[in-house]
C-alpha cells in the first residue's frame, strides 16, 4: 500500500470512527462512569493470583493500570512500560522497533504474554512493542526477577503480561478520538456486556502518523534534512473480541480472537558515524492473528483447574530498496523478505489449598513454534521447535506475618526441523535440544498491612532462539546449532511502606549473575580460508547490580505527585564489549494539579543518562531530559477533553545513536467512558 492510499484509508477510518463516537456519546450519556483501578480486569488472564479473596502474595510484582495508561497518554505497550522503575525504553533503530529492557535484559529474556499466553515472535523472541496498543488492556503485570514458574520457560529476566478487559455491567464501554503532530490520528472503542451467565467484550483501535516531526535542534545529515523525519510513517489497526460463559459460581470459560495489522517505514540512519550503512527499508505489513481459550473450573471449595489453549499466526515483510525513491531492488543489498510464523500450544494449571497453610499449584506448558522465511523468488526455509515445561509452586503461610513462595520448573527445547539453504545441496542443520531446571524461593514478611519486606533468590534460564542458532545474518556470521541455554541467578531485597499515612514507598536492591551469556565472537571463516567471520557462542559472564525506588503521594487535596529512580550497573566480565541500550540512571517524575474537580493540569519529566549504541563504545546516545504537559477538562461526567504537548522543550535526543526521537509534539483528545 503506497502512502497516498494510506492517507485515504486513514481519512475514511477517521470518518467512521467519528460516526461511531457520535453514536456512543448520544446513546449512553446517563451511564457515564468513573474509571477505578481493578475494575474490568480479565482475571482469567492473570498468572500470579492467590486464593479467592486474598491479595497477591508475590509483592515483587508491579502493575500498570488502565487509568495510568490513559493518564500519561501511553498508547503503546512500550511507552506504558517505561513508566516503571527498572524498565528502560529502547529502540533498535536499524529496524525501527521498540523494546523494553528489564534491569538490563532485553525482550528475549523477558517474554511478553497476552492473558497468560506467550505472544513473542517465534523466530527471534523480539516483539516490536510499538505495534501493540494499550486501548484494549485493563492492566499490564510486570515481574522483573522473581517470576512465577507458572509462566513457563524463558523468564530469565522476568515477564510482561498484558491483561485484557472483562465487562462487569450490563452495558459498559469507552471510546476516544484524537489527533497529534505529524498528521497523526488515534481512535479506539471498547464495548462490553455482562449478562450474569455470559459476557461479551469487543474493541478496536487505530493509531497512525504520516511522519515524525523532528526537533528544531537537529543538524541535517546526508540522509536526513530535518523537519519531517524521512520514511517515518506508521499505521496500526487492532480488533479483538471475547465471549465468556459463567454457568456457575467460580466457573468461567472464555474464547478470545485477536487481529492486528501494522505497516511502517524505517527511517534511515541520521548520525555521524560514517561506517554505518544507510538503509532504505519499509515494512509493508506486520500482522498477528490469534484465537485463545482461557478457563477456570473449581474442584470443590479448595481446589481448581485452569486451562489455556491458543493458536497464533505472525506474518511480516521487510523490503530493502536501492535508494530513497523506495521503488527498485537492483542492488546486491536489496531484498524482499517475508516471514510466515505460527505457534500453537496450551497449558493446564491445578491448584489446591487442601493442605493447611499451603497453596500448591502445578502447571504444564506445551508450545510448538513454526518459522518460515524467504526472500522473494527464493525457496521457503522452514524451522520447527517444541517447548515443554512443568512447574510446581507452593505458597506456605509460616506465621500470620511470614510466608514463603517456593517453586521449581523443568523446561525442555526440542528442534524438530531447521533447513539450511546456504548450501547448493540443501540440507538440515544438526538437531539442537536443550533442557534446564529452574529453582527459586522467596521469603515475605508483613510488619503491618502496609509495611512489608521480601528476600528472593531464583535461578532462571533462556533458551537460544531460532535466530540465535541458525541465522547467517546476511552473510556476516555462521550459525551455531550447539548453543546452550543462558543461565542467571537473581537476588533481590525489597521493602515497601506508607510513610506519614500518605506517601507510598517501594524500593528494591537486586543483583544478577549470568553465565553462558550468548555473545558474538570473531572466528575463522570455514568457507573462506584466511578470512574471519562472527558466531554466537556461550562465553559471556555478566554481573548486573541495581537499585530502584518509587514514591507517590496525594500532597494536598488538589495535588498528586510521584517520582521513581533506577540505577543499574552492567559488568561484562568476559570481554571489553559494552552492554548496549541501557542507561545507568533513569528518573521519572510527575505532578497533577486539580484546582477544581473537572479541571486538571499535569506535567511529567523523564531524565536518562547516556547509553551505548555499539559494543565498542564508539556510538553513544547522549543523556537527555524530556518534559510533557497537558490539561484535561471533564465536560460532563465521563466525557473528557484534553490538550497537551510532548517533548515540551523540543529536545533533540535518541535512544539509539543516529535515530532521533520525535521533537515537540502537540496533541488533543476526546474520550468517553460509560
Amino acid at each position: 500500500m503506497n502512502l497516498n492510499m494510506c492517507r485515504k484509508s486513514s481519512r475514511l477510518f477517521s470518518f467512521l470512527i467519528g460516526i461511531l463516537m457520535l453514536f456512543l456519546l448520544i446513546g449512553a450519556p446517563l451511564q457515564a462512569a468513573e474509571q477505578k483501578d481493578g475494575e474490568g480486569v480479565f482475571t482469567l488472564g492473570e498468572i500470579e493470583v492467590s486464593a479467592k479473596g486474598e491479595e497477591v502474595k508475590n509483592t515483587t510484582v508491579e502493575k500498570i493500570t488502565e487509568q495510568e495508561m490513559r493518564q500519561f497518554n501511553r498508547d503503546t505497550v512500550s511507552s506504558a512500560l517505561n513508566l516503571l522503575p527498572g524498565l528502560t525504553l529502547s529502540s533498535f533503530g536499524a529496524r525501527n522497533e521498540q523494546m523494553i529492557y528489564a534491569r538490563g535484559l532485553d525482550q528475549k529474556h523477558v517474554p511478553i504474554f497476552l492473558d497468560g499466553v506467550p505472544i513473542y515472535v517465534p523466530y527471534d523472541g523480539y516483539p516490536d512493542l510499538s505495534r501493540y496498543t494499550t486501548f484494549n488492556l485493563s492492566e499490564i503485570v510486570v515481574s522483573k526477577g522473581f517470576t512465577s514458574v507458572l509462566y513457563g520457560p524463558n523468564t530469565m529476566g522476568g515477564s510482561i503480561n498484558l491483561v485484557s478487559k472483562r465487562p462487569e455491567k450490563a452495558l459498559e464501554g469507552d471510546a476516544g478520538i484524537g489527533v497529534f503532530s505529524g498528521d497523526g490520528f488515534r481512535a479506539y472503542a471498547n464495548l462490553g456486556t455482562n449478562q450474569k451467565l455470559w459476557y461479551a467484550q469487543g474493541g478496536f483501535s487505530y493509531l497512525s502518523s504520516d511522519y515524525i516531526r523532528m526537533s528544531d535542534g537537529f543538524d541535517s545529515t546526508a540522509a536526513e534534512d530535518g523537519n519531517h523525519r524521512e520514511n517515518s510513517y506508521y499505521r496500526d489497526r487492532n480488533f479483538n473480541l471475547k465471549l465468556g460463559l459463567t454457568p456457575a459460581d467460580g466457573h468461567e470459560y472464555a474464547l478470545s480472537y485477536y487481529n492486528q495489522h501494522g505497516e511502517k517505514g524505517d527511517p534511515p540512519y541520521a548520525g555521524t558515524d560514517s561506517s554505518q550503512m544507510i538503509r532504505y527499508w519499509q515494512w509493508p505489513y506486520w500482522d498477528m492473528e490469534g484465537v485463545h481459550f482461557n478457563s477456570r473450573t473449581p474442584l470443590g471449595d479448595k481446589s481448581y483447574v485452569k486451562v489455556r489453549g491458543y493458536y497464533d499466526e505472525y506474518q511480516n515483510s521487510l523490503y530493502a530498496y536501492d535508494d530513497d525513491s523506495y521503488s527498485t531492488y537492483n542492488n546486491k543489498s536489496s531484498f524482499r523478505s517475508q516471514y510466515d510464523d505460527e505457534t500453537y500450544g496450551g497449558s493446564i494449571e491445578v491448584g489446591t489449598s487442601l493442605i493447611p497453610r499451603n497453596l500448591i499449584k502445578v502447571a504444564g506448558h506445551y508450545k510448538w513454534d513454526v518459522h518460515r522465511e524467504h526472500n522473494l523468488h527464493n525457496p521457503w526455509q522452514r524451522f520447527e521447535e517444541r517447548l515443554f515445561s512443568i512447574g510446581i509452586e507452593d505458597t506456605v503461610t509460616i506465621t500470620d506475618k511470614l510466608y514463603a513462595i517456593a517453586g521449581l520448573s523443568y523446561d525442555n527445547q526440542d528442534t524438530v526441523q531447521a533447513e539450511d539453504w546456504n548450501y547448493a545441496d540443501h540440507r538440515d542443520f544438526p538437531d539442537s535440544d536443550n533442557e534446564a531446571w529452574n529453582p527459586q524461593i522467596g521469603l515475605f514478611y508483613n510488619f503491618t498491612d502496609k509495611r512489608k519486606v521480601n528476600f528472593t533468590i531464583s535461578q532462571k534460564t533462556r533458551f537460544p532462539s531460532i535466530k540465535d542458532k541458525y541465522s547467517y545474518r546476511f552473510g556476516k556470521a555462521i550459525p551455531n546449532p550447539d548453543l546452550e541455554p543462558e543461565e542467571a541467578t537473581n537476588y533481590e531485597v525489597g521493602f515497601q511502606d506508607v510513610l506519614f499515612e500518605r506517601v507510598a514507598l517501594k524500593t528494591a536492591v537486586f543483583y544478577r549473575h549470568i553465565k553462558d551469556y550468548i555473545l558474538s565472537v570473531t572466528v575463522d571463516d570455514p568457507n573462506n580460508p584466511g578470512f574471519t567471520t562472527s558466531q554466537n557462542q556461550n562465553i559471556g559472564k555478566v554481573d548486573q547490580l541495581g537499585f530502584e525506588i518509587e514514591l507517590s503521594a496525594p500532597i494536598t487535596s488538589t495535588l498528586d505527585a510521584g517520582i521513581n529512580y533506577s540505577y543499574i550497573n552492567n559488568n561484562n566480565r568476559t570481554s571489553s564489549d559494552l552492554i548496549t541500550n541501557v542507561p545507568e540512571h533513569k528518573v521519572f517524575a510527575y505532578a497533577k494539579y486539580s484546582p477544581i474537580k473537572p479541571l486538571s493540569f499535569q506535567a511529567d519529566v523523564e531524565s536518562d543518562s547516556k547509553r551505548f549504541s555499539s559494543t565498542d563504545g564508539y556510538r553513544v546516545a547522549s543523556g537527555y531530559t524530556v518534559a510533557n504537559v497537558k490539561a484535561s477538562y471533564e465536560i460532563v461526567k465521563g466525557l473528557v477533553y484534553e490538550v497537551g504537548v510532548k517533548n515540551l522543550l523540543d529536545k533533540d535526543y535518541a535512544l539509539d545513536e543516529g535515530y532521533p526521537m520525535p521533537g515537540r509534539t502537540y496533541f488533543t483528545n476526546l474520550t468517553f467512558r460509560y
